[in-house]
């Protein structure tokens, strides 16, 4: 997992510039894990995730039911990794908004 981590930031350093960016993530951290991941997994599908996490944010936001929000969001991340490397970071990622959301969603509303 560290040289996978540290291969993936090396690249990441390398080529940043020129690939979408993730929206991904409820801080800095997070965000930077989601780029890592999915640009050194499957960059084509970049736009895709990042719908997902707009969509996402949006839902926290209006307050539409956390477990509403993340069981869309795990549906959309798993559709838009299927087939791709992505398929297990959409898995953690889903496991991660599940686990870690109810702070995210709190402080939304």
């Amino acid at each position: 997992m560290f040289m996978r981590l540290w291969i993936a930031v090396s690249v990441l350093a390398l080529f940043s510039a020129n690939i979408e960016a993730s929206s991904c993530g409820s801080g800095k951290f997070q965000n930077f894990m989601a780029n890592v991941f999915i640009k050194l997994d499957c960059p084509s599908k970049m736009s895709q995730f990042n719908s997902c996490c707009n969509t996402h944010d949006s839902c926290y936001d209006r307050q539409m039911g956390q477990s509403r929000c993340d069981n869309a969001f795990c549906s959309c991340v798993k559709n838009a990794g299927k087939g791709t490397l992505c398929e297990l970071d959409a898995r953690k990622f889903c496991d991660w908004v599940i686990a870690y959301g109810a702070k995210a969603y709190k402080n939304a509303g």
